[in-house]
């Protein structure tokens, strides 16, 4: 039988090299090392179960990546963030999303408007019980039901390659007293206006929503009360939406 694929062969060395480098970049970007953090070859490779030359290679891709920065003297460390790194970030969230929202609210069908408005309900039931992770979850689950409801492959490719970049920054929103609250109340609006099948009106809710949350990033992530990459693994309350902001929460 021909091979459709002469001359190739999958190893178990190159799916441990891809494996590694995903494994370390899921740890980058989900905020289990910090920034500014040392990354050591032999605590990652014994962590993984492997040598530190799978472990060597993936530094060296994810410094092509920027998300890791080399040492003069040898040795990488986990990249700072920069207040234009956020600013892009959102930008593109603010122009794929909203249009993948314009597209879903014009071809969404009833079985995914009712998947989103059962991730609706267990977020209400979750936040309440301030179970802060099982909130972001959700919140991602939703997001990932309105693109996919766009029925544009290329769009949601574009929106799923930068998926983990985009995580970090829903962390640090989501753990921000009295933000749970806010995203919840701007999901049922967007839910309220895809049923009325208002497409402009859900592009211009979901565009204000991302930048909403571009300004909490900034803001707390200057005011050094919260580091974008950390996991937020606490617990908010209810009713603490308005603490320290004068009766009204920023959102």
């Amino acid at each position: 039988m021909q091979k459709l694929l002469p001359g190739i062969r999958v190893t178990r060395r190159r799916a441990l090299r891809e494996e590694t480098y995903q494994a370390v970049k899921k740890a980058i970007l989900r905020g289990n090392v910090k920034p500014g953090q040392r990354l050591k070859e032999e605590q990652l490779a014994s962590e993984i179960g492997t040598s530190r030359t799978p472990v060597r290679e993936a530094f060296h891709k994810l410094e092509q990546e920027e998300l890791v920065t080399r040492l003069p003297r040898g040795g990488f460390v986990v990249r700072e963030w920069s207040r234009s790194d956020v600013e892009e970030i959102f930008g593109i969230r603010s122009i794929l999303e909203s249009y993948a929202a314009f597209l879903a609210t014009e071809r969404i069908d009833k079985m995914k408007l009712g998947m989103l408005e059962e991730k609706l309900r267990e977020s209400e039931e979750y936040v309440k019980k301030g179970e802060t992770e099982k909130v972001i979850q959700l919140n991602t689950e939703f997001h990932d039901i309105l693109y996919k409801s766009s029925d544009s492959r290329n769009l949601y490719h574009m929106i799923n390659t930068l998926r983990d970049y985009f995580y970090r920054y829903r962390v640090a929103i989501l753990g921000v007293n009295g933000i749970p609250q806010r995203s919840l109340r701007d999901h049922k609006k967007m839910l309220s206006a895809m049923k009325k099948r208002e497409s402009a009106l859900v592009e211009r809710l979901v565009k204000e929503h991302i930048l909403r949350g571009k300004e909490i990033v900034l803001k707390e992530f200057e005011k050094g009360t919260v580091r974008p990459t950390d996991m937020v693994r606490g617990r908010f309350r209810e009713g603490q939406e308005n603490k320290g902001t004068g009766g009204q929460t920023r959102a």
